[in-house]
């Protein structure tokens, strides 16, 4: 039942003793009337799906940071967290909150225990039960994911072949180019195109860019993998 103001003034229930009866969805916590109000951010998959791929931005989950600015806590808080024992270059007290999970003290907190003033913020770290982020997914939604995961997969085929060229060869053997050219300098860079026609200075110039690109690439390439 609630008041005109809507909020709630009576709860009204019924206690079920029989056998097999359901497992309840959810549970009702109550706080003292003296809680001590506060904020609390709650904090949960940064993505909606278990493997982001090159199209991360639209995975991102905007329900990854819940504020609860209103939040009410037991009075007996107060006898573990003060502001003057919070410092960002430490670990601040850590509380478990019933059925929620623990939260850490925010540095942001200004509570002043001796006096009970000043604002409560907590953070939680870890849920008392490993939560599932789940998001049902349209057919569309699936098949736009998987085409983005063949995508990546053909780009990284696509480069493996390609960091197996060598510079001068670039022109002559990456698919990107291939039958565009019919003659190349002793660099390697194009000097005809491929019906005879001879290529321009600039992009001459152009290509010559290109080709230390590429050369880059190979570098950092030959780099990685002899970290391997």
């Amino acid at each position: 039942a609630k008041n005109a103001d809507g909020q709630a003034t009576e709860i009204k229930c019924r206690l079920d003793t029989s056998e097999g009866r359901k497992k309840p969805k959810s549970y009702i916590t109550w706080v003292p009337s003296n809680g001590i109000r506060c904020e609390v951010r709650v904090y949960d998959h940064l993505f909606t799906v278990p493997e982001p791929s090159d199209r991360w931005e639209e995975e991102l989950n905007d329900k990854s940071e819940t504020v609860y600015s209103n939040a009410i806590v037991d009075p007996s808080v107060s006898e573990t967290v003060d502001a003057k024992h919070v410092d960002k270059w430490h670990s601040n007290p850590a509380l478990q909150f019933e059925r929620i999970g623990y939260f850490v003290v925010d540095v942001d907190t200004m509570y002043d225990s001796s006096k009970g003033t000043g604002g409560l913020v907590f953070n939680r770290t870890v849920s008392l039960k490993e939560e599932t982020f789940k998001k049902e997914l349209t057919e569309e939604e699936l098949a736009k994911i998987d085409e983005r995961k063949a995508k990546a997969k053909a780009d990284k085929e696509a480069k493996e072949i390609k960091m197996k060229i060598k510079v001068e060869d670039l022109f002559r053997l990456a698919p990107e180019y291939e039958g565009k050219y019919s003659k190349f300098n002793d660099a390697g860079i194009p000097i005809h195109l491929a019906d005879g026609t001879e290529v321009s200075k600039s992009a001459m110039k152009k290509l010559g860019k290109e080709q230390m690109k590429h050369k880059k690439a190979l570098m950092s390439w030959e780099k990685q993998n002899a970290k391997k």
